[in-house]
């Protein structure tokens, strides 16, 4: 002890404020390095030389180095009382810098204990202090703690701090990058698109001049997300980038955790259940007639029990419950896996276990339970990572890119990035994993095809064809282990690549005739439904593509459509690289004059083949004409389909940007003069008007329904007058969604449901008895290759949002009703959606195929509900009246009138209102309209 204090002992010739600048000093790099408690050890050591120095700035940094420390370790009153010093120090020396410093420590205590309001209060101190000083690194941290702060709390200032704060002289490279990054995140969530993009290339740049790599990453793949539906190009570059980034920041591959590890890791795991098993430690998981056979026997009999017959039962039920997951027997292969993961985890067998949960997380993907699959692949990933189990490692990657593209999500709002975008780290650590194995002469699995989905998502075209091309010259095509197995993978790869290398045009003939070829055998060969689907699809859309009308074609791509309906028909679904092919094998048939086949794989495209009773319904309902419009690779076609007479066929158009209003409207007035009648528009087409005259106008007695039904939804009961119900998201994230629910709300004397009561039992409640009118205003999470869970997010029991699916919301009682589904940003209606509730009994459903900025969507359905409100009767005639009047005003309106609407709605907050500012600087803020359509009979 008396040693240690001689060595403690300092020269007399230093001064105490030279001793204390050593402490802060030392402290300072300690927390710098993250050792908190050696730091604050090491400053609290200081304390008793601040009363000697006085007021100095050493004395406030150890004050305010203290706080950090205190707050760091969860110790709040501690870091509340250390800052309190720091701001008294900072007083006394008169410092406004030092002065914003400590009351933004201040600050960051009352974040840690979520007291948001004193930590808003705390910053807007801090600022006012800063303000009084020359520009410098003080004030640029306080501005951009405050607008990270007003970010979280989501406050539409922050965008404001942040300029603010850029406009900064002396700022670093690195600084402005991150501030530009952050300020286009904030710009995107506020609707300034353009400004935003702009900011995040900026950002990016920057990182990527200073070589902070992992900030460039960030920086891109925020960029790549927000820009996908604005500026294609902005994020398919992006994206591209951030994609090669992820694959250059991994460190190499440890090649002796890989073997020697693994192997040594294993002998462990193996010694430890031997030694258990001698010790008569394991649980006793063998069947009891064989435990009973096994008494008095010697030891190696008793191993061979306790051991080796629960190992191989594991195994067997691992491999079974696999194959039956294929198959599409969920039950039976959900029993299997369980046995599996009893006997493997009786034995202890840390190595195997991985591989039990990356076969229960792809069943449990296959049934829809996406949080359970993700949690299981993420443990099996962690623990076949630290064994040093490449191939299972692999595996439950490549699990997790392949659930990451098939998991339909909510279409983000404003600010927010995709989810799917956390794969590029999946896919350069699989990548990475895969040419490991490779160079071992391991056949690797990889998650090449669901890499493909996600650059064609992003408009990444070379990269997409690369992984394509590596998935058809795989061995096993990319692991599948769905229908069709490596042969199907390997079609359904080579059918992706078509639609890659034509995108390139006519200088890719040959390539395209060369895959034709392969596919053509593919398809002949086999009688897999996966391999029938895309092979055959494939070839029958190079043959429409190129203009041949033959009989071989047809026969193909008819083959095509029946292998898909098997393939929807299958638990697990169609594969989302395989392009349904009812819409080309539709237009080969018109060319070819088999109008009456067209008509009926028209209505197989959204519904699947039709029953033996509506099969003698294709091409006519006894009441009622048909019209449907369909896009294909050489024109837009038009089936007419007349009560008692043949079904008749025409080109509509022949150019690429589709048929004008004026064409579709002939080929309805020459149906129309037959009776009432049904127009559908299907593929790209769907969501358009083309049931309306010349000049958009709405029709009496021509419908537009969503899909191309043989027997398209009753008409509707026409009740008496009926109350209103309002629906809000629950999230509340929709910008203007609850100021036109509110709108609604008076106008029909509704129930309004928002909040925790925006559920689908609320919303059950208040439909039943007599409804006129139900405005939806809520995200939509749309399901392409299983449209059946396509969904809404309603309120759920704990706060949090749910998905109620087509089939839930079919199950309500929409019986009477005019259905406004108005999800703005929240996402487009898909025609499955629309579909459930006119054949729920729905009077008309109002709703637009795409996406439509919030204040567009709510100025229109405010001035639709305006409409209707005075109208004598409602039906579908009516309402689409009334939704093309308010369609007019909308697209004629001006600056003013927008300012004029806003004005009459006094809860518009205050960034609500700066939208509508910005938005009414143009003469014609809605020139481009809002593509809303009415459905129903």
């Amino acid at each position: 002890m008396f040693g240690r204090r001689r060595r403690e002992r300092r020269p007399a010739e230093l001064a105490p404020d030279t001793l204390l600048r050593d402490r802060v000093i030392a402290g300072h790099t300690l927390l710098a390095q993250g050792r908190t408690v050696e730091a604050e050890q090491t400053l609290i050591e200081a304390l008793p030389l601040l009363t000697a120095v006085g007021p100095h700035a050493n004395t406030f940094l150890t004050l305010r180095l203290l706080g950090q420390c205190a707050r760091t370790t969860g110790r709040l009153d501690t870091a509340r009382a250390y800052y309190s010093r720091a701001l008294d120090v900072a007083e006394a020396l008169g410092d406004p810098d030092l002065a914003g410093a400590a009351v933004s420590g201040m600050a960051f205590v009352e974040l840690a204990a979520d007291d948001l309001s004193r930590a808003d209060g705390y910053f807007r101190q801090a600022v006012q202090l800063v303000r009084t000083l020359a520009p410098g690194p003080g004030r640029v941290a306080v501005l951009r703690n405050y607008a990270d702060l007003l970010v979280r709390v989501d406050d539409a200032r922050a965008a404001t701090f942040y300029q603010e704060a850029l406009d900064q002289p002396g700022l670093d490279a690195t600084s402005r990058a991150a501030m530009l990054v952050a300020l286009g995140r904030e710009l995107h969530r506020r609707g300034r698109v353009a400004a935003g993009t702009e900011r995040l290339r900026s950002g990016a740049a920057l990182f990527a001049e200073a070589g902070a790599d992992g900030e460039t990453y960030a920086a891109l793949v925020a960029l790549a997300g927000l820009a996908r539906e604005t500026d294609p190009a902005v994020a398919a570059d992006a994206f591209t980038r951030a994609h090669d980034l992820a694959h250059s920041l991994l460190p190499p591959i440890d090649v002796r955790h890989y073997t020697d590890g693994f192997a040594a890791r294993v002998r462990q795991v193996e010694a430890e259940t031997e030694r258990r098993a001698a010790m008569g430690e394991l649980p006793a998981v063998a069947p009891p007639a064989v435990l009973a056979a096994s008494r008095g026997l010697g030891p190696e009999v008793v191993r061979s029990v306790t051991v080796g017959a629960p190992a191989m039962i594991g195994q067997r039920s691992l491999e079974e419950g696999s194959a039956l997951t294929a198959a599409g027997r969920f039950a039976d292969a959900d029993a299997k896996l369980r046995m599996a993961e009893v006997m493997w985890s009786a034995l202890g067998a840390a190595h195997v276990l991985p591989r039990v949960w990356v076969a229960q997380a792809r069943l449990a993907a296959r049934r829809g339970a996406l949080v359970p699959a993700r949690s299981l692949l993420e443990r099996a990933r962690a623990q076949s990572a630290a064994l040093g189990d490449a191939r299972t490692e692999l595996a439950a990657l490549s699990a997790l890119a392949e659930v990451g593209v098939e998991v339909a999500e909510p279409r983000p709002l404003g600010g927010e990035l995709p989810a799917d975008l956390r794969l590029l780290d999946v896919l350069a650590q699989a990548s990475a994993l895969a040419v490991f194995l490779a160079e071992r002469g391991e056949p690797p699995e990889t998650p090449d095809a669901s890499a493909a989905v996600l650059c064609v998502r992003y408009g990444a075209f070379d990269l997409a064809e690369h992984y394509l091309r590596r998935a058809a010259a795989l061995p096993d095509a990319g692991g599948a282990t769905g229908v069709g197995g490596a042969e199907g993978a390997r079609a359904s790869a080579l059918a992706g690549l078509v639609t890659i290398v034509t995108r390139r045009g006519a200088g890719q003939r040959d390539e395209v005739a060369a895959l034709r070829t392969r596919l053509a055998a593919l398809a002949e060969q086999s009688t897999d439904p996966l391999v029938r689907a895309a092979a055959g699809g494939a070839v029958g859309r190079i043959a429409a593509a190129a203009g041949e009308w033959t009989d071989a074609a047809w026969e193909r791509l008819r083959d095509a459509c029946a292998a898909y309906d098997e393939l929807r028909a299958h638990p697990i679904g169609p594969d989302p690289n395989v392009e349904p092919p009812y819409l080309t094998a539709a237009e080969v048939a018109i060319r070819l004059g088999r109008f009456t086949e067209a008509l009926t794989l028209a209505e197989r495209l959204t519904r699947g083949p039709a029953p033996a009773e509506d099969a003698a319904l294709s091409g006519s309902v006894a009441d009622v004409v048909r019209v449907v419009f369909l896009p294909g690779a050489c024109g837009v076609y038009a089936l007419t389909a007349i009560p008692g007479e043949p079904v008749i066929g025409e080109v509509v158009s022949s150019a690429p940007g589709g048929p004008s209003q004026a064409r579709c409207a002939a080929v309805v007035d020459a149906a129309a003069m037959h009776g009432p009648m049904v127009v559908t528009a299907l593929g790209a087409l769907y969501g358009t008007p083309v049931h309306r005259t010349a000049d958009g106008a709405a029709r009496r007695a021509v419908s537009l329904l969503p899909t191309a039904s043989p027997r398209p939804p009753a008409r509707a009961v026409l009740g008496g007058a009926g109350r209103g119900v309002v629906l809000v998201g629950p999230s509340g994230d929709l910008a203007f969604g609850g100021v036109a629910g509110e709108h609604a709300g008076a106008r029909w004397d509704a129930i309004v449901l928002r909040g925790p009561d925006a559920s689908a039992e609320h919303l059950a409640a208040a439909l039943r008895g007599t409804v006129s009118m139900v405005h939806v205003a809520c995200r939509i999470v749309v399901d392409e290759r299983r449209p059946q869970r396509t969904s809404l997010l309603l309120a759920g029991p704990d706060g949090v949002p749910v998905r109620v699916d087509v089939a839930g919301l079919a199950a309500l009682p929409w019986t009477g009703a005019v259905v406004v589904l108005s999800s703005g940003e929240g996402g487009g209606v898909p025609a499955v959606l629309v579909d459930a509730l006119l054949q729920a009994g729905a009077r008309a459903v109002v709703a637009s195929a795409a996406p439509v900025d919030g204040l567009t969507a709510a100025v229109l359905t405010t001035w639709l509900h305006d409409e209707l409100a005075g109208a004598e009767r409602l039906d579908a005639d009516t309402v689409d009246e009334a939704l093309a009047t308010a369609q007019q005003r909308l697209r004629t309106s001006t600056g003013d009138d927008l300012l004029t609407w806003a004005a009459d709605r006094p809860t518009l907050c205050a960034e609500q209102l700066a939208l509508v500012t910005d938005r009414a600087e143009a003469k014609h803020p809605f020139a481009v309209g809002a593509p809303y359509a009415t459905y129903g009979r």
